[in-house]
């Protein structure tokens, strides 16, 4: 096999990731990406023992850049409005899609989103369990709750917007800011 981390190995990469993102996993094939980033189909399988390796390579590479910008984030310490804006600039809605769709597929892959998805959202819940003041705990919504709806709202007011809807984003956004500047939900 060749070395994982090489250029040719982060090339393939960034191939399958064009290719999710512009056509959708129906397109993605060996020889799709090889296509992409101008090199022989065989090329990919001696860096990958089948498709299913690059998909899960390319999920952990991009989970670990994700996970970076986060960590980046919360040891600068910001205030849970600035980490939230982040999160929102950082949602790419499509690439999501693909990963979920390919994760109901590829076990492998399953395994790699369930651990980023609870890893990333504990870390959430941890930096709000930090930022919200213990009275305003108190009416009702768990710092692990409260992630999940920031990170799915994320998500979703993407891939909304991608089609054209906005019906209901701006209330949706002023919502979670508020949350997130008072460490309460608005009223």
């Amino acid at each position: 096999m060749g070395p994982a981390g090489s250029e040719v190995w982060h090339s393939m990469l960034d191939g399958t990731e064009t290719v999710l993102r512009e056509e959708g996993y129906g397109a993605l094939t060996s020889r799709r990406v090889a296509e992409v980033i101008g090199v022989k189909q065989r090329l990919i399988y001696y860096y990958f023992e089948n498709m299913e390796d690059l998909i899960v390579a390319t999920f952990r590479r991009s989970a670990a850049r994700d996970i970076e910008r986060l960590q980046e984030s919360l040891s600068r310490d910001l205030p849970l409005d600035e980490i939230w804006e982040r999160c929102v600039d950082n949602a790419d809605a499509r690439m999501t899609a693909e990963f979920v769709a390919l994760a109901n597929r590829i076990d492998k892959l399953r395994t790699e989103v369930i651990a980023y998805t609870e890893r990333t959202r504990q870390m959430l819940a941890d930096a709000i369990d930090r930022n919200v003041v213990s009275s305003d705990r108190a009416n009702g919504l768990p710092p692990v709750a409260a992630a999940f709806f920031a990170t799915s709202a994320a998500i979703a007011l993407h891939r909304e917007a991608a089609l054209g809807i906005g019906m209901g984003h701006a209330e949706v956004l002023a919502c979670i800011r508020v949350f997130f500047s008072h460490g309460k939900p608005a009223q």
